[in-house]
């Protein structure tokens, strides 16, 4: 019988803790379709990744987000690449649409957060900073057409013109007396991962 090669899990502390606080607070009944709503968008970026021929050798769950390590994924297209990363962000859409079509017909409670929420964790992904789903669309496409040099300098580019905006958003709500911690502290992770941004490869 052949043996079922599983990724191994590993979920950090501070993950815990935020999840068990969640939970315990309950945030007026959201817990339950912002798990589901991640959930959904992790495993679309899985099923993405076995249909284009790689494997899972790790899930890495961490309190910014979730790291799925593909040994393939050097090996594999950008073509195979870009599919991989718009799975999440696509499946999102996709979830909040048939969630809004059901909510014509069906009395569900929380459904309009659902859907919201679907949106933005695929609005959120889809900045094009690296490593959210956004910037790896974005850098797969430029290698696919441009040098390596070229391609890397441009999303560089990208990459701090993304972060000039956010950072602008969140003055202007400032300016405005509306300042929302939640944009200001996802903000401030956004320009840290680009900061930090080193073209894998």
């Amino acid at each position: 019988m052949k043996k079922l090669n599983l990724p191994k899990l590993r979920i950090s502390l501070p993950f815990t803790l935020l999840i068990a606080t969640l939970y315990a607070l309950d945030f007026g009944k959201v817990f339950a379709p912002t798990f589901a709503a991640v959930i959904i968008h992790e495993l679309s970026h899985i099923i993405a990744t076995r249909a284009c021929g790689g494997s899972i050798s790790s899930v890495d769950v961490r309190i910014f987000g979730i790291r799925v390590d593909v040994p393939e994924l050097k090996l594999m297209s950008y073509k195979r690449e870009i599919i991989i990363a718009a799975a999440g962000p696509l499946a999102g859409i996709l979830t909040a649409g048939i969630a809004a079509v059901t909510a014509r017909y069906y009395d569900i409670p929380n459904i309009d957060y659902f859907i919201g929420i679907n949106i933005v964790i695929s609005a959120i992904n889809l900045i094009p900073v690296y490593p959210l789903d956004g910037g790896r669309i974005v850098l797969s496409l430029a290698l696919s057409l441009f040098s390596l040099n070229f391609a890397s300098a441009l999303c560089k580019c990208i990459t701090f013109i993304a972060i000039f905006g956010l950072l602008l958003l969140c003055t202007v709500f400032a300016l405005s007396g509306i300042l929302n911690p939640s944009l200001v502290i996802f903000s401030l992770y956004i320009a840290m991962c680009g900061i930090r941004f080193r073209a894998p490869f």
